[in-house]
């Protein structure tokens, strides 16, 4: 098959992307035998400003970051500074109490973090609001509620990577997480420009993608996710180019183009083997998946691939390689919430596994516009809900208070109307059709509304759910 051909499918599948969901740029590169073998840029870095997107432009790769630190803990075990994936982590961070999960508390060890078993949901909403330094946020994760038993139930958890982060920080007598991958990964790499998360991470002299945030139709633009402290879990910035020189080595087992290995053999096969099963999209062809540490471990077709994404308001990334076949790809859009990450992956993956693509994707967008449109199905409900107001609901009004989460505000705001405020989370409050009570900001995570709902009990406290609790009901004391 030719290069023409598939540029013609992306071509063709991303521009329908970009007219059904509003996606604005992207870049991708293709490796095989120690090279890169394709690349494709598609739109804008910048829009507004008519930059285009380019191999060079920086971007946000979030979730993917995740396979960084599990390497860093590769690199420390092979050093001993950590004994082995099933040391209890206990042994370096003596005043770590789950308090809701003493067994847990005694027994947590790096693989039940980097391949989220804990038994703890993802409670994600903290970071709408609690920009803390990784000891303190490592304190607030101990009291936060499971919901399953430990080592039961895969449940992505975002802050169990930023306290292996921590915890990598304190074997190495304090070094921190981004200089440890600068050391160890991106100069062995020979990357040569990456940035990091957080407002105190510069971007001179570089170009940077601008983010994009879709609400399933359209997008516009927002803002980074500018929180330094929880970058273990998602925070790199780097360009397609130098991401390119990172899948090389995953698809040549953990070895650099110097032949420098980034971690030994054997602490390469304990990351990418699955160690818990996950549920999988039947649409995106990807089956039997199980998540390793740090990477999905899936069978695309018949061929093993190991696969992560990487997501929020503003970007979605896709990193793969096929172990045994040195062969893989990275690509990266500014625009949250559209299908193209993972509809570039499986052009891709047919690509390289079969060397010819199919005249056409529409059959995976249309199945997720199908997602998209029952999604705004129940979003209208909440749009057409009434709203609470002081009036209504006088004893709403107050600060509310968690252990883990801290406090959030119902407040009177604009013609009498009640408001939901959580840090960045600010929303009217509503009652459904039904009597359900929520509150959603109109901003997307994947396709899910980032939101709440909310009920309030005889006492005066309250009872809150979030999407990313997964079913997990919190109770907020209302502060006298």
């Amino acid at each position: 098959m030719s290069e023409k051909m598939l540029t013609a499918v992306l071509d063709k599948t991303l521009s329908r992307i970009s007219a059904e969901a509003g996606l604005v740029g992207g870049a991708l590169s293709v490796v095989k035998d120690g090279k890169i073998i394709y690349t494709y840029d598609y739109g804008y870095a910048d829009r507004e400003n008519k930059i285009p997107f380019t191999q060079d432009t920086l971007c946000d790769v979030a979730s993917t970051s995740k396979a960084w630190t599990v390497m860093l803990a590769a690199k420390a075990i092979d050093e001993g500074l950590i004994a082995g994936w099933e040391t209890p982590i206990k042994q370096y961070i003596p005043e770590l109490e789950m308090m809701n999960n003493k067994y847990a508390s005694e027994h947590l060890t790096v693989r039940d973090m980097a391949s989220h078993r804990t038994g703890v949901p993802a409670h994600d909403m903290i970071r709408e609001k609690l920009h803390v330094d990784r000891e303190t946020l490592m304190r607030k994760l101990a009291v936060l509620e499971p919901n399953a038993d430990f080592r039961t139930r895969y449940q992505y958890n975002n802050l169990f990577f930023v306290l292996l982060g921590y915890l990598e920080e304190r074997v190495r007598g304090g070094m921190s997480w981004e200089d440890q991958i600068v050391k160890f990964i991106a100069e062995p790499l020979g990357v040569d420009q990456i940035r990091f998360r957080g407002i105190d991470h510069d971007m001179d002299q570089v170009s940077p993608a601008l983010p994009y945030g879709a609400n399933g139709h359209t997008s516009k633009l927002c803002s980074y996710f500018a929180d330094r402290y929880t970058a273990p879990c998602g925070g790199i910035r780097i360009s397609m180019k130098n991401m390119s020189k990172w899948i090389m080595a995953m698809a040549r087992g953990g070895v650099t183009d110097s032949g420098e290995r980034l971690c030994s053999e054997q602490q390469f096969k304990e990351i990418i083997t699955p160690v818990i099963s996950t549920p999988a999209r039947e649409y995106f062809h990807m089956k039997n998946v199980g998540y390793a540490q740090g990477w999905l471990n899936g069978n695309y077709k018949g061929t093993t691939v190991l696969y992560h994404t990487g997501g929020h308001t503003g970007f979605n990334t896709m990193v793969s390689f096929v172990p045994g076949q040195d062969c893989g790809f990275c690509v990266c859009f500014n625009t949250g919430s559209t299908p193209a990450h993972n509809i570039t992956q499986a052009i891709v993956l047919d690509y390289l596994l079969t060397g010819k693509v199919e005249e056409s994707y529409d059959h995976m967008i249309d199945a997720w516009c199908r997602d998209r449109d029952a999604m705004r199905a129940k979003l209208s409900k909440y749009e057409q809900g009434t709203p609470v107001t002081a009036e209504s609901h006088p004893a709403l009004v107050g600060t509310y208070r968690h252990p883990g989460y801290e406090t959030f505000e119902i407040v009177e705001g604009e013609g009498g109307k009640l408001v939901f405020q959580y840090g960045s989370l600010v929303a009217d409050i509503r009652i459904e059709e039904g009597g359900v009570m929520s509150a959603y900001n109109g901003v997307l995570d994947g396709l899910t509304p980032i939101g709440v709902v909310l009920e309030q009990l005889p006492d005066g406290n309250m009872h809150l759910e979030h999407p990313d609790t997964y079913g997990l009901v919190l109770t907020f004391v209302k502060e006298k």
